[in-house]
């Protein structure tokens, strides 16, 4: 859908009042103002950005990113969400993970990796409103760095064979037209974890209605 006149010229003044000898019909303004509005609904939009740098306290799950996301965002089925999240792993051997919950389901639950490099990991996100009760989440989760080596053999910059998780599942939630949702990440880590093993520094979340 193109943002589009629908009446041209709509002319100069917005309110018409009795009497007024110019200015475009209060139907006509109405009209105008509908498809803007139905073009803008059908527009993805920003309703998030978090660009805080928070670190893991320990083993966890410790909660990194967390946003509330308001009741009846998602108010009719086909509604959905774009969610970027992104940050670093420390370098040492302590086996780590990130995982991302909605509404305190945990839809991607990746275990913990050897991840020994001081590397990013990203997970892209879509949810989308089957119903007031449930959603369809699909998401990438990268986790590691994996190249060629000069042998032609597939390598990573940690000894982990864990380097993306893709997931797509139904989960059940409170009803989305009249309870908000936590949208969260946490952060996992093996025995003997020290603050900032994972980080989270990006959040970004769009919001598409019909």
């Amino acid at each position: 859908m193109s943002l589009t006149r629908v009446h041209n010229p709509l002319g100069n003044t917005i309110i018409r009042q009795l009497g007024d000898a110019g200015g475009p019909r209060s139907d006509w303004v109405a009209d105008e103002i509908n498809s803007l509005i139905a073009w803008v609904r059908s527009s993805p939009r920003n309703i998030k950005r978090d660009f805080s740098v928070v670190n893991s306290a320990g083993v966890g799950p410790d909660v990194l990113h967390t946003f509330t996301l308001p009741a009846n965002s998602l108010e009719t089925d086909g509604d959905y969400l774009t969610v970027w999240y992104a940050g670093n792993f420390a370098a040492n051997a302590r086996n780590k993970a990130v995982n991302a919950q909605f509404d305190g389901q945990t839809y991607e639950g990746a275990a913990v990796t050897d991840i020994q490099a001081a590397i990013g990991w990203a997970m892209a996100v879509r949810i989308a409103r089957l119903s007031s009760t449930s959603v369809r989440v699909s998401d990438v989760l990268f986790e590691n760095a994996m190249g060629i080596t000069t042998a032609g053999v597939a390598g990573s910059f940690g000894t982990g064979s864990n380097m993306f998780c893709r997931s797509n599942d139904l989960v059940g939630v409170a009803n989305l037209n009249s309870n908000t949702v936590v949208m969260r990440v946490r952060s996992v880590v093996a025995v003997g974890a020290a603050a900032a093993d994972v980080v989270q520094n990006m959040s970004i979340i769009e919001l598409t209605q019909q």
